[in-house]
């Protein structure tokens, strides 16, 4: 009888899943925007009608994408909580396991670019916790469905699915066989196709960039987004920081990356005590955030501007920031200033 059961349950999963498929396919068949999408890749990149109709015949709707686009973790936790979920004791002894197989590649890749590699390794931990999170959905499926059912980033998603139809093409890839998160992320640094584009590079030389399978690959390429965004060897990325007095608040930004920046002398000078040195001519933003104790105080640099760039929000730098730290220092790294 349970046997029974359990075929009439897959049965009716069969069943289902064909029937979404076939529902969902049709979304992107006769859809103006979708005409508009391909009168354009077939003028400006020379694809074919029958290639893109076919892609998009083949195309779902991906019904959770745009829920889980409402909700990240970033925004909807407070630090304390962020912290807690994401710095976990499994994501932490991966990433001690990954940092000491993948030492000699974080150091090559740190000696080229400047980035210390226990900052990327915190990229990769936080991304794809260091690629033991799977990536369970079809990029096109994704990223179509948010270039045309998501308006809200409707342009931006247009742009990322045009170019994952040139990365498709560059690397001789099958569409449907590129594989992402629910935002259309792809590969270990869980880099948007655009970024692929532009900032991918080869740790081995070869012409063929793989930042899906091959580790060397994907932390050269992290190492080159940072560099490219402004990254400055031997500078800290932020710094939990204690204040007294109330002259220090006029600082205080919600926006680091766009915020009021000023001299480490003109905090101090104002109230804000920092744990070690910093060279006073460096200039620095004052952020919030609410932590496990209350509002902690955090001072912000140029590089935390540079990794915020990867994924602007403030939780997400700051568990890059602490991770690496982490891990690093677990694995027997020498550590950059924080």
């Amino acid at each position: 009888m349970k046997k029974l059961i359990f075929f009439i349950f897959l049965l009716s999963l069969t069943i289902f899943t064909k029937s979404y498929a076939e529902l969902t396919s049709g979304m992107f068949i006769n859809n103006p925007d979708v005409d508009v999408f391909v009168e354009r890749m077939v003028r400006q990149h020379g694809f074919s009608k029958e290639y893109m109709y076919d892609v998009f015949s083949k195309t779902m709707h991906s019904g959770f994408t745009p829920k889980y686009m409402n909700k990240p973790a970033e925004t909807v936790n407070t630090w304390a909580s962020y912290r807690k979920n994401m710095l976990n004791d499994i994501r932490i002894n991966y990433g001690v396991k990954y940092f000491k197989e993948h030492k000699y590649e974080l150091l090559k890749a740190q000696n080229q670019y400047g980035v210390p590699a226990h900052i990327i390794s915190g990229i990769i931990g936080m991304e794809t916790n260091y690629g033991n999170s799977p990536m369970r959905f079809r990029a096109v499926d994704s990223i179509a469905t948010l270039a045309f059912y998501y308006p809200r980033r409707a342009e931006y998603f247009q742009r990322e699915l045009e170019a994952l139809f040139l990365f498709a093409k560059k690397t001789d890839t099958n569409i449907f066989d590129i594989k992402s998160s629910y935002a259309g992320a792809i590969g270990i640094p869980q880099f948007m196709p655009s970024n692929v584009l532009t900032y991918a590079v080869s740790g081995t030389g070869d012409k063929h960039i793989d930042i899906i399978n091959n580790h060397l690959d994907a932390l050269y390429s992290v190492a080159n987004f940072l560099k490219r965004k402004g990254w400055k060897t031997g500078e800290p990325v932020s710094i939990k920081v204690q204040v007294k007095g109330n002259k220090f608040n006029k600082y205080v930004t919600e926006t680091p990356c766009n915020g009021y920046k000023v001299t480490v002398e003109t905090l101090k000078k104002s109230g804000v005590v920092f744990p070690f040195q910093v060279p006073d001519e460096t200039k620095a933003i004052l952020f919030t955030v609410q932590g496990a104790g209350g509002k902690e105080y955090h001072a912000a640099f140029n590089n935390f501007c540079a990794v915020y760039r990867y994924n602007p929000s403030i939780h997400y730098v700051l568990g890059v920031n602490y991770l690496g730290n982490i891990v690093g220092s677990r694995a027997g790294a020498s550590l950059y200033p924080r």
